[in-house]
């Protein structure tokens, strides 16, 4: 009895101190977020992770001091919530998919409606979508670097409004 009940001690704290070791702190994920510009993707459709580490190469060239990381979640939902509490600002999606976001419509009928804007229109029906909160300049950027490497086009008009930084860009503005 005093062996099981040691065995089971010892692979208790095996546990809780693997899960320990492998977490990363809430205050380390805000420095990494503030370093490097993560771009949203999700498991759900494996072609978001594909465009998102298009994003990332074309951005490395023509934007290096962005540090652009993919940031991949389980599902479409994660990225909603993410987006929604400005803990990720860029994300690649499908056009369907953003529009039920930004509506809170099914599958994302469980989280509030999520604030999106568009950045630009890649390949495949795939849209580059922002946060409500990316800074104007900071669209602009990315938009520019985008058009540059030849990745992105001006998206179409749709319900889903244009981010200003990227509508500056794509009417031939200035940086704001």
């Amino acid at each position: 009895m005093l062996k099981t009940r040691r065995r089971f001690l010892a692979a208790a704290l095996w546990a809780v101190a693997g899960n320990a070791a492998a977490h990363t702190p809430y205050g380390q994920w805000v420095v990494y977020r503030q370093k490097h510009l993560l771009i949203g993707a999700h498991r759900g459709d494996a072609r978001t992770y594909e465009q998102a580490k298009a994003v990332v190469a074309a951005l490395e060239v023509e934007l290096p001091a962005a540090a652009a990381r993919v940031a991949r979640g389980p599902h479409p939902q994660r990225i909603a919530s993410l987006m929604g509490t400005g803990q990720l600002n860029v994300a690649v999606l499908p056009e369907a998919e953003a529009a039920a976001m930004v509506e809170g419509s099914a599958p994302f009928e469980n989280y509030r409606p999520t604030p999106l804007t568009r950045l630009a229109a890649l390949n495949d029906g795939y849209t580059l979508f922002a946060a409500e909160g990316l800074p104007p300049d900071h669209g602009w950027l990315i938009v520019q670097a985008l058009d540059h490497s030849g990745i992105a086009r001006a998206p179409r008009p749709d319900a889903i409004t244009l981010h200003p930084g990227a509508a500056a860009y794509w009417r031939g503005d200035p940086k704001p």
